[in-house]
């Protein structure tokens, strides 16, 4: 083997045993630092969470009373607000509620008798099909529903069309 293969071999020894203690150094700084980083991280909890704990039940004890005040303050507004509101929407509810009863009118008026088994009556104005007393009252004309196929009282409940001829 010649000198310059053996300075090179030598070369290469030396790199890799180099590379080897740098990796070794390395790994063990960085577990060190883990191992303090760790031990401060637990001395400042020690230190400091009491502290911290104290403080914050510091800070809730001298907020409560403005959670109280503000709880109250804002029940007092909610009530006033609903006082005010109330009259306002009241007369809109019931005149929703009316509105809704005369739109779904024709539609029970049509599907009731169908259901309860009336045929002659689906979509007569008259229909009324409510129990009272254990009885059941078709219509005032006729209580127990009309005896023919075709009742000559039948009034349609849905509107007509105007007549604009």
């Amino acid at each position: 083997m010649s000198s310059s293969d053996e300075w090179a071999e030598n070369i290469s020894a030396f790199l890799t045993v180099s590379a080897r203690i740098t990796e070794s150094w390395l790994t063990h700084t960085a577990e060190s630092t883990l191992d303090v980083a760790d031990a401060l991280t637990d001395e400042i909890a020690q230190q400091v969470g009491p502290t911290l704990e104290a403080w914050a039940d510091t800070v809730e004890e001298t907020l409560k009373p403005l959670e109280t005040t503000l709880g109250a303050e804002a029940d007092r507004l909610a009530d006033a607000v609903t006082e005010q509101v109330t009259p306002l929407v009241t007369p809109l509810v019931t005149e929703l509620e009316q509105w809704l009863a005369t739109i779904a009118e024709p539609i029970n008026r049509t599907v009731d008798p169908w259901l309860n088994d009336h045929p002659t009556c689906i979509g007569c104005r008259h229909y009324h099909g409510q129990a009272h007393g254990g009885n059941m009252l078709i219509c005032a004309m006729h209580p127990y529903g009309p005896e023919d196929q075709q009742c000559s009282d039948w009034e349609s409940v849905w509107p007509q069309p105007p007549n604009n001829g």
